[in-house]
């Protein structure tokens, strides 16, 4: 998910215009510019239009090797302990924050999971008790919920409380609490790129966080001092910090996140729709990994496909032309216009791991080929770590059932690139590529 976003220019197909905020200006304000974006088929001006596009996007404010400590912030209250609450609690424990976390869920089962894994300090029996006296609030609920919620929490909340969120639609979400939340407390917007098809506190993860793009929201008339104390507890899980209105968010996500969720369960509802053939038995790899998301809360994703569904469906109309297109290549046997489409996707695809490193931190990358048996990558990752050497990222490339498969490794310096290197082909592994 960390590069993600960069598929939203994959579906520009005409001239268009989009507001991005800039930047340059200092500050927090919504500075504007406007790109004009024309369709272009070649490979290295698709690059320079996401790196033009893309660094207006991206902020990131001061160091993330030296993060502020949060220490000033004696009380957070989180309501909702399911994956994404309970890894926000996890990780604030992990990465040593010294204050109190009180918790909230409508399940009493993920609340004695999170006070039995010391995620939380406390368990409320009700979100009104549990926001009184913090000075943060995390709402990680359904957006369906926010209504009741907010509306809810509202009277409890002390003068100039932070409440934040980690739902996927923002511009929903900034109206809720625009409408609900009392004036003296401050709301902004929050959305971290990551996640699991997996649910509830047991799934949860205090390393959820780390390496991934997180979304922030603020309005312009948000007090400097709340957007910094966000920023640096944001930080402190690990994660970097992007900041968007909730239009561009919402733009941003419903083609690198809603439409993709969209397009796997519509594939696998289509190898389904014949039930007296049954394909099923057949699927590879490949198709797991496709639909893989297909896997999701279908009531969360019910939430999420209507709180976003104007983006969505703007989305599915631009994805729409982009199959007519193919068809007609494929009914009037244009070769040309096949093979052109097929070269761009594969370029842009085998492009994307490259594409972050203007916004985070470099990497240095490898792929090595690797026997399909079990406990080749778990030796593999042992005989890196034997040598005190971290893998910043892992990623499965390709794998068949008894074939081989290859694994991207990435590293934080070339040095460690360089030494892994080594150390692979003193222990028989081969086919080493350097990216």
């Amino acid at each position: 998910m960390k590069t993600g976003f960069f598929y939203l220019f994959i579906f520009i197909k005409s001239k268009m215009s989009i507001p991005i905020k800039d930047n340059t200006g200092g500050g927090c304000g919504n500075n504007f510019k406007t790109y004009q974006i024309f369709e272009n088929r070649n490979l290295d001006s698709l690059r320079k239009v996401v790196y033009i596009v893309a660094n207006s996007f991206i902020r990131k404010l001061g160091s993330e090797t030296g993060v502020k400590q949060i220490t000033d912030i004696e009380r957070i209250c989180i309501i909702g302990l399911g994956l994404m609450g309970g890894s926000f609690a996890l990780a604030l424990k992990n990465r040593g924050f010294k204050g109190e976390i009180i918790g909230y869920d409508i399940s009493t089962g993920c609340m004695e999971d999170a006070l039995q894994a010391r995620a939380i300090d406390i368990a409320a029996d009700n979100p009104e008790e549990a926001v009184i006296d913090a000075k943060v609030v995390v709402i990680a609920i359904p957006i369906s919920k926010y209504d009741a919620i907010l509306g809810g929490i509202g009277a409890f909340l002390c003068p100039n409380c932070i409440i934040t969120d980690l739902g996927s639609v923002k511009v929903q979400a900034h109206q809720v609490a625009n409408k609900l939340l009392p004036k003296h407390v401050h709301f902004i917007g929050g959305h971290p790129m990551t996640g699991s098809e997996r649910e509830g506190f047991k799934a949860a993860d205090p390393f959820l966080y780390e390496n991934a793009y997180y979304f922030l929201t603020p309005e312009k008339n948000t007090p400097y001092d709340a957007i910094k104390t966000i920023e640096y507890m944001v930080k402190s899980l690990g994660a970097y910090t992007v900041y968007l209105s909730p239009d561009e968010h919402d733009l941003i996500v419903s083609r690198i996140s809603h439409l993709p969720h969209v397009i796997a369960m519509t594939l696998v509802n289509f190898i389904d729709k014949n039930k007296g053939i049954s394909y099923l038995p057949f699927v590879g790899g490949g198709f797991r990994d496709t639909t893989r998301i297909a896997s999701g809360n279908p009531g969360m994703w019910r939430d999420i496909l209507f709180a976003n569904k104007k983006e969505i469906i703007k989305g599915i109309e631009s994805f729409q032309s982009l199959l007519d297109e193919f068809k007609y290549y494929l009914e009037y046997n244009e070769d040309d216009g096949i093979i052109r489409s097929l070269e761009n996707a594969k370029s842009v695809r085998d492009s994307i791991p490259h594409y972050g490193r203007d916004y985070m931190s470099p990497l240095f990358e490898v792929t090595v080929s690797i026997e399909d048996k079990p406990g080749t990558i778990a030796g593999l990752t042992q005989l890196i770590s034997s040598n005190n050497i971290n893998i910043k990222q892992i990623e499965i490339l390709h794998s068949r059932q008894n074939e081989g498969g290859a694994l991207r490794l990435a590293f934080e310096s070339e040095k460690d690139r360089g030494l892994i290197l080594e150390i692979l082909k003193q222990n028989g592994f081969h086919n080493l590529t350097v990216i």
